[in-house]
């Protein structure tokens, strides 16, 4: 079995003692550990394939790494944390959350034509037909029916199940590329190369195809995220098509959003994209920086705080809970200028003085 060994290299021993003698300067409701009463957890990697995590936007660990390939897929189930090697075919899992530091293969049938963070999706508190909650991890597969799934955290010793759902097609025949989830608890499924969606309301019912009309035609990459319970379909990295389409009827039709304009010429390089806490569309582009959709439903440019040619590659939110249940809402985004942060829901960035071998950051999560 592979493994994947701690990187000491580098002066990473160096690195954990300098960071948690707190070399990163603090900021406002983050320099009092003790008023926190459940801390955020946010892993990143750059393109040396070096994984960090931080709990407080101060203090960074780097506890693994990836024999140098890049990582283009990142999420934590429970307290494992498993993510995907650039291109790669396997999704590899760390069990403990970097107590046990080395990754092995948990899963060998990734769909070569999945890309992105949203290839996979953990799915905490989800309940089946006894009532028993489960934290359930679906995956793009390359076989059955297009999609994977396991109940227990990516672990190791645990079987990966296809699904039976005949409304997902005959075998062999859908690919599923994105996954995402609705306020509702609705999983919805997404097949890139075909444009078809599906939905699974809950742990119990089957899997629905949904015709999806309105999107463009197959083509460029697509990827899916939610907006409460409205689905975002966004065209990652531009080409033919270009944007972000809404569907406020889970996924039957689909109406493109307003084109994001600079200087006169539409933006097409959208590489991210997340609404943090369900309040608002933030999107990141590699050479024209970060924009938040307005509620008058205008783009509005939120680069401040960016330094000028700083290229944004991926996006996550992470809240903090504090003594007498203040939240602290926090947006991150991983750049070729390394990790950004953001208090006020993408408006404005503070850059976190993240010690790495090279801090191009293009996986969160």
């Amino acid at each position: 079995m592979r493994r994947f060994h701690t990187a000491y290299t580098f002066g990473c021993i160096a690195l954990a003692a300098f960071t948690l003698q707190g070399c990163v300067s603090r900021t406002e409701n983050l320099d009092n550990l003790n008023v926190i009463t459940k801390p955020y957890s946010l892993h990143f990697a750059d393109t040396a394939g070096l994984i960090y995590s931080t709990y407080d936007g101060q203090r960074f660990i780097t506890f693994s790494n990836t024999n140098g390939i890049a990582v283009d897929a990142l999420m934590t189930s429970g307290k494992n944390v498993l993510m995907r090697t650039q291109n790669g075919t396997n999704v590899f899992v760390s069990e403990s959350d970097g107590d046990n530091t080395t990754f092995n293969v948990t899963f060998t049938d990734v769909n070569p034509a999945a890309f992105g963070p949203t290839m996979m999706i953990n799915l905490p508190g989800y309940y089946d037909s006894a009532g028993k909650k489960y934290d359930r991890i679906y995956i793009a597969a390359g076989n059955g029916h297009g999609m994977a799934y396991q109940d227990y955290n990516g672990h190791l010793d645990s079987a990966w199940l296809y699904p039976r759902d005949t409304d997902l097609g005959a075998l062999g025949t859908n690919k599923v590329t994105s996954f995402t989830r609705l306020e509702s608890g609705a999983v919805i499924a997404f097949d890139n190369a075909t444009r078809k969606m599906w939905i699974k309301p809950d742990y119990v019912t089957a899997w629905t195809s949904v015709a999806a009309a309105g999107l463009p035609a197959p083509g460029d990459n697509m990827f899916i995220i939610a907006q409460k319970n409205d689905i975002l379909a966004v065209v990652q990295m531009g080409g033919t098509d270009y944007g972000v389409y809404r569907s406020t009827n889970q996924g039957a039709t689909f109406s493109k959003l307003p084109s994001i304009m600079l200087a006169g010429n539409e933006i097409k390089d959208i590489t991210a994209a997340a609404v943090p806490f369900g309040k608002v569309l933030v999107v990141c582009t590699r050479d024209n920086g970060i924009w938040r959709l307005s509620g008058q439903g205008v783009w509005e440019p939120s680069s401040v705080g960016l330094r000028y040619g700083t290229r944004v590659y991926a996006i996550a939110a992470k809240d903090n809970v504090f003594k007498g249940d203040r939240k602290g809402e926090y947006v991150f985004v991983g750049t070729s200028d390394g990790l950004y942060r953001s208090d006020d829901l993408g408006q404005t960035w503070v850059r976190l003085d993240v010690i790495s071998v090279k801090p191009i950051f293009t996986a969160l999560y």
